[in-house]
């Protein structure tokens, strides 16, 4: 764990905010990239990342204080502190996913054909994320015996939770889905049946991969809809569920859309 990378004067540089915004940078870079590919303005996605990069922070930051209310209320002021980590992955794609769709709208591109342009973007920023709360100690697995487990300081959260003891690195894991999920995206591109495909195929995708790794990640109890014998559900979990419905509801409404659209 490298919380901090270093210091100019006695400002620290902390890995959390530099894998940030290297997240940004680099997905700005590949959706650039596509948009070109895609007929569409390059210099377009520069004033879509500046709204959708402010959404994406305000939507991560205020779902994971409403979550984590019980803390906040007796600190208010760390709400702001967003450099210390603690932002709602769901949260920041809703925010920046509205907002996205408005700003493309807006600007006379179909805003389905905008989203799939930058959704590779997404799948790439989640996966230089995610090593950022891995260096930074947060977002942290169960314990765990396996080989690859990961043993924190004791000054992080993780180690804080789980002192000297070794957990699952789930913020490692996320990574390598991050990137299978832009592998596949890539991969189906080319046969993609309507605009919007590529979209919601990442929020399935997404949500899929949230479900199946939440039972080994670790969480407040405040975080938890149930947690019962034998079996519990996270807020995320929650929350995939209802995306892989919405989803599977946009993806019948495109397809259907697409079809009449050949027909006319």
């Amino acid at each position: 764990m490298i919380p901090i990378l270093f210091h100019l004067g006695r400002l620290p540089i902390r890995s959390y905010g530099v894998a940030m915004a290297l997240a940004f940078a680099v997905g700005i870079w590949l959706a650039r990239r596509r948009a070109k590919a895609n007929g569409l303005d390059p210099d377009v996605i520069i004033d879509f990342a500046f709204f959708v990069i402010l959404a994406s922070i305000a939507g991560a930051r205020a779902a994971y204080v409403i979550v984590h209310w019980t803390y906040f209320q007796l600190d208010p002021l760390a709400a702001f502190r967003i450099w210390d980590g603690g932002l709602t992955q769901y949260g920041g794609i809703a925010a920046g996913f509205l907002v996205g769709l408005i700003f493309f709208a807006r600007r006379g591109i179909d805003p389905w054909r905008g989203a799939d342009v930058v959704a590779p973007s997404l799948a790439l920023g989640i996966a230089i994320g995610r090593v950022g709360c891995f260096l930074n100690g947060c977002c942290f697995g169960q314990a765990c015996a396996r080989p690859w487990a990961a043993t924190f300081p004791p000054e992080s959260v993780a180690g804080t939770q789980f002192p000297g003891v070794a957990v699952h690195p789930t913020q490692l894991y996320a990574t390598i889905a991050a990137l299978v999920i832009l592998a596949v995206l890539l991969a189906v591109e080319r046969r993609k049946p309507f605009e919007g495909f590529l979209t919601w195929l990442f929020v399935i995708l997404l949500s899929v991969y949230r479900f199946l790794i939440d039972p080994i990640r670790y969480y407040e109890p405040m975080s938890m809809v149930r947690k019962g014998e034998g079996w519990h559900v996270s807020s995320n979990q929650a929350m995939g569920i209802v995306l892989v419905l919405i989803a599977a509801g946009f993806m019948a409404y495109l397809s259907r859309r697409a079809r009449a659209a050949q027909r006319s």
